[in-house]
């Protein structure tokens, strides 16, 4: 289960961050022990990324960042951040000596608020919900989801903030980048609904939400190979159809003697008429 939300985390952060020239890897092995998911790697591609609104936290993003993530069923402790050190110094083992100090920098990402932790290591508010305590020689960045303004640039954040709203907020205002978002939040929704919390917000609702807002992007031939004939003309006035295509067209097709008994019905009609 831990697992699972350390995986969404991590995907939700790979949509997030890949445009605006970072890398985000899941799987990392940072260790001997091939501790995978423990922590995520974001590594920076540009030498000049995109940190132009990004959410609160994430403002000081080096060239090498690890971070971790404990829901709301896990507790940032003091081991949490033992952990986080231990796999900064394998990974800096990885780097070799071409990497400084100041190019890796830690962050932990908390769904509640890490009291015990803060009580044993002063920390400074950096922001409200953003918090930098430092452990022996190195600076640890802490962000707790449940005291993050809930605004635009937040929103990623707000997908793992275990609070209904919030997450209809999310939903509301995350831009996507990537095209599978739709598998993303239905394995969102779907594990808290595992979790017994309840969203005002269906698949349903988002899928089709996602669709409308996507639809300019198709050809409009892909969108209608996708419906029968009788599909395509449903609610379409006759003579606009038929206006569309010249007297040859229309006729094409029919048979000589229905065209010709047609004539002369309304001839007769005409003539009847007068």
């Amino acid at each position: 289960m831990n697992i699972y939300w350390h995986r969404l985390f991590g995907l939700l952060l790979m949509d997030y961050l890949t445009h605006r020239g970072f890398r985000v890897e899941l799987e990392k092995d940072l260790s001997l022990k091939r501790q995978f998911l423990d922590v995520l790697v974001v590594e920076r591609e540009d030498e000049s990324p995109d940190l132009s609104g990004i959410c609160d936290g994430f403002d000081n993003l080096s060239a090498h960042n690890l971070i971790s993530y404990k829901s709301h069923r896990q507790s940032l402790n003091a081991w949490a951040v033992e952990e986080l050190i231990g796999h900064y110094v394998n990974y800096r083992k990885i780097l070799g000596k071409k990497a400084k100090p100041d190019d890796v920098r830690l962050y932990a990402v908390s769904t509640r608020n890490p009291a015990k932790l803060l009580s044993l290591a002063p920390a400074r508010e950096a922001s409200p919900g953003v918090l930098d305590i430092s452990v022996l020689s190195r600076a640890i960045r802490i962000l707790v989801l449940s005291r993050l303004p809930l605004e635009q640039r937040n929103a990623v954040m707000a997908f793992f903030s275990f609070d209904a709203e919030k997450v209809r907020f999310a939903l509301d205002n995350y831009q996507w980048r990537q095209d599978d978002a739709s598998t993303v939040i239905n394995q969102l929704l779907e594990k808290y609904a595992l979790e017994g919390i309840a969203m005002p917000y269906t698949m349903e609702q988002f899928r089709k939400e996602f669709i409308k807002a996507h639809l300019h992007e198709l050809d409009p031939d892909e969108i209608l190979a996708r419906f029968d004939p009788e599909q395509r003309l449903k609610g379409l006035d006759p003579d606009e159809v038929l206006a569309e295509f010249n007297l040859e067209r229309r006729l094409k097709g029919l048979d000589p003697k229905e065209i010709e008994a047609y004539l002369k019905k309304l001839n007769y009609k005409k003539f009847n008429s007068q």
